[in-house]
């Protein structure tokens, strides 16, 4: 009995002082959305000011990899809600545990094109391409322990080939990297090489995956460059000693 008296007494005394409460809540809620405007505009400032140079870093990286015409761009927006941060226009605008900026990269990625979302309109190629600028860019500050690229070689010849390989190669000195590809150039950075094969036994397709290494990686390159003989053997050869030479550069 004694404890359902307390109990109802400080029910009664919070519906007394329920206005007051209210009162208070309501300034304590002003005051935390001022703060949260104030860091807020600084972070957007930093971001905007991020963005500039992250976009002149990935078009360099672009121009590297033939998309010398590229252009990249982040978008910044805001979302209305009524209920969200006052801004000193009087408008309000949503926000969360990252802020109110709504943050979309943009690409052109041919002459004449104008900026439109990424996700939209970049092939498989475009993406890993841009994907793999992206992460050249931000490999220092990035923490994504393994990257998978695929397709990366789509629409690439052999020169700039050797130039995403090493690329793909100085990427690795930070990350895990795997890279699916037909193209010999690059195949010929890896510190590790492993063909995949699909088979068919009985009524069963299967996968094999096996390590190539010394001659029978060799020989694997020659089949990348074409039918194997003489000429594409010793390709295959000079690939692997230019790829060497250009890591050793580094």
């Amino acid at each position: 009995m004694i404890a359902s008296g307390t109990e109802a007494r400080k029910q009664l005394e919070t519906i007394t002082n329920a206005a007051e409460r209210i009162e208070e809540l309501e300034l304590e809620e002003a005051k935390l959305l001022e703060k949260l405007v104030k860091q807020g505009s600084v972070l957007n400032e930093n971001r905007k000011s991020a963005a500039i140079a992250l976009g002149k870093g990935i078009e360099s990286e672009l121009d590297d990899l033939r998309m010398a015409a590229a252009r990249f761009s982040v978008d910044f927006q805001t979302k209305p809600d009524p209920n969200g941060a006052p801004l000193q226009n009087g408008t309000r605008i949503a926000f969360d545990q990252n802020g109110f900026d709504r943050v979309e990269f943009l690409i052109a990625p041919n002459p004449g094109e104008g900026l439109k979302p990424l996700v939209k309109i970049a092939s498989g190629g475009e993406t890993s391409r841009l994907m793999l600028g992206l992460k050249n860019v931000l490999a220092r500050a990035d923490e994504v322990p393994s990257l998978i690229f695929d397709e990366i070689d789509q629409g690439i010849g052999g020169r700039v080939g050797m130039v995403v390989g090493q690329k793909l190669w100085n990427l690795s000195r930070m990350h895990q990297v795997f890279c699916v590809t037909h193209l010999p150039q690059l195949a010929a950075f890896g510190d590790e090489h492993y063909q995949v094969q699909k088979l068919i036994q009985g009524n069963r397709t299967l996968t094999r995956v096996e390590r190539l290494d010394g001659e029978p990686r060799l020989l694997e390159l020659s089949q990348m460059l074409g039918a194997v003989g003489e000429g594409t053997i010793r390709s295959a050869h000079e690939l692997l000693q230019v790829a060497r030479g250009m890591i050793k550069g580094k």
